[in-house]
């Protein structure tokens, strides 16, 4: 597991707490051994933070822990990056 910030976009108050109870730890860039990734949005709905895993089951375990906090995971169908999965994006109340 890994992450990045994408430089320019606002980062949410919050973001410290949620990549702590993820438990993702943060790098430079991610890595090729990152096979499955997603965006996650702030609250102008732009990706600012992408992560990636290691495995299907290490991104199902992500997505499930997002879910738990009531984000709504939107897949997308067509990326132009293969890895790129999903955006999960704030729910209401944050």
């Amino acid at each position: 597991m890994e992450t990045i910030l994408l430089k320019g976009k606002a980062v949410p108050k919050f973001d410290h707490a949620l990549i702590a109870f993820l438990g993702v730890p943060e790098v430079e860039a991610i890595t090729a051994g990152s096979v499955r990734q997603f965006g996650i949005e702030n609250g102008d709905g732009e990706v600012y933070r992408i992560i990636g895993a290691e495995s299907e089951q290490v991104y199902d375990a992500l997505i499930g822990r997002l879910r738990n906090l009531h984000y709504r995971i939107e897949a997308l169908r067509e990326s132009s990056f293969e890895k790129f999965r999903a955006v999960a994006r704030m729910p209401p109340e944050l």
